[in-house]
């Protein structure tokens, strides 16, 4: 039986074969749905969906004047909570891949199944209707005249997922409780922070550090201070960052590499709310809210390597944002470019340059391992070479590649692992080749190796400490 909630639905479907459009029609409508609207010019797909009501979209790939995944671009720049559901009979996996890349809901091939065709449907809906409560239990809509806080001025997105965030910080931001914010390198947590901060409305400061290269001592000695005497060379007491954000946030980033006895202390902190500065007995009173960092899942480092604390990680999580990668909000590109290389032009006192079509395609196909950081890199040094007043394919491709499109590539000599090691190596083997190489690559340094590898600091510590 259909719900009511399908029954009242609303379907554009965009199609330049009238056949088609008939066809999907007369499926809808024998399905009981009442609202089917159909437009065979891709052109007019964001004009139609202004006049419709919380809409679900059945997007043909191959038609005339647009393609299909630029009118899937302008739909997730334009109206990034409705659902796309892509019908071609392109059957290649590359293309799927890209269409769901580009934020396609779902990726139906021609000749299309009913059941196929109705569970795509009504998996759209669910989704659909979902978000929308979210965003009414929050009072907040998708709505072109709807206005965000301006401390999200400096996150350039249109992804329906950052948008979620950015409500869902609206409602924390005001709690004063410990929030975790878990990404990979360079995809923007420390704005994220800023922003809590910012909307929290408290009047002391944002205070930020990068925990990962701090060893016990120097971890206590940063956030909690010192005082006279407390060490050689102390001949003063100093206060702490702890002390420095009263009233306000303090930013912990790469949490996930504090050492076991440093994650007691910032438990102790969070637990009682106290801290003692190195070589005093009295403690202080913390009056900062505590924002943390991490680029690993702290919930395997917790549960499966025991690196990290479990209670720790609870107490740190009371709100919790994971934030996507740069490759799962590629509709953001575009955006992020035209605002990095503004960004990057006034720095250096230049005119803001176009960026040419062939430049931008290159850029939406890169996988972007470093992410937003990654990007304002190749953009920054596109911007300082760029004298004709426009970036061209040529100034990306050499960053992404090493080479320009027209050069030949140099042959590639591949090693197997028996011709690498004299023999098929152990796992064992594998891992300790993989150590050494990252940590030349870094020139022993251990911190970043360790994000080479994927794995926290005192993992690789532990390694070293194994093999030694």
């Amino acid at each position: 039986m259909i719900s009511t909630e399908l029954k009242n639905c609303h379907i554009l479907l965009v199609d330049d074969e009238q056949s088609e459009l008939d066809a999907y029609s007369l499926l809808l409508t024998s399905m009981g749905i009442r609202h089917v609207v159909t437009e065979n010019d891709n052109r007019r797909v964001c004009a139609r969906l202004t006049t419709m009501q919380s809409p679900i979209v059945f997007l043909d790939l191959n038609m005339p004047y647009m393609t299909g995944q630029d009118v899937l671009r302008q739909l997730k720049v334009k109206h990034p909570q409705v659902p796309v559901i892509i019908i071609t009979a392109n059957s290649e996996i590359e293309t799927a891949v890209e269409c769901l890349r580009l934020g396609a809901h779902d990726y139906l091939v021609k000749p299309i199944d009913l059941k196929m065709f109705s569970s795509a449907l009504r998996n759209a809906l669910e989704i659909s209707l979902l978000r929308n409560e979210v965003m009414s239990l929050k009072g907040i809509s998708f709505t072109a005249t709807g206005r965000r806080h301006p401390a999200f001025d400096r996150i350039v997105t249109r992804n329906p997922a950052m948008l979620s965030i950015f409500q869902y910080i609206e409602s924390i931001a005001a709690s004063g409780m410990p929030a975790l914010i878990l990404g990979e390198t360079g995809s923007g947590k420390e704005l994220i922070a800023r922003a809590i901060h910012d909307i929290s409305g408290v009047s002391g400061e944002y205070v930020a550090v990068d925990v990962s290269g701090l060893d016990d001592t120097l971890f206590s000695d940063t956030l909690f201070g010192h005082v006279k005497g407390a060490y050689t060379g102390a001949e003063g007491a100093r206060s702490g960052l702890v002390e420095k954000a009263t009233g306000g946030t303090i930013f912990l980033d790469e949490i996930g590499d504090l050492s076991e006895v440093s994650q007691v202390k910032l438990l102790r902190l969070l637990q009682e709310n106290i801290y003692y500065p190195l070589g005093s007995d009295r403690p202080k009173q913390c009056q900062a809210r505590i924002v943390t960092a991490a680029n690993k899942d702290l919930t395997m480092l917790a549960g499966q390597d025991g690196e990290f604390r479990m209670d720790l990680y609870y107490r740190l999580s009371t709100h919790l944002i994971r934030l996507p990668p740069l490759r799962e909000r590629r509709e953001d590109i575009p955006a992020l470019v035209d605002f990095l290389a503004a960004e990057a032009a006034a720095a250096m006192n230049r005119k803001t340059p176009a960026v040419s079509d062939r430049a931008m395609a290159l850029l939406m196909n890169h996988p972007f391992w470093g992410n937003i950081r990654e990007l304002k890199a190749y953009i920054a040094d596109a911007v300082a070479r760029c004298d004709q007043g426009l970036i061209t394919e040529n100034l990306i491709a050499e960053r992404l590649t090493g080479r320009s499109p027209g050069a030949t590539a140099a042959p590639i000599e591949a090693a197997s692992l028996a011709a690498l090691f004299g023999r098929f190596p152990t796992l064992e083997e594998l891992t300790e080749f993989a150590v050494g190489e990252a940590l030349a690559t870094t020139d022993n340094n251990q911190s970043q190796a360790a994000r080479l590898l994927g794995i926290s600091r005192q993992a690789l510590n532990k390694r070293l400490k194994k093999k030694n």
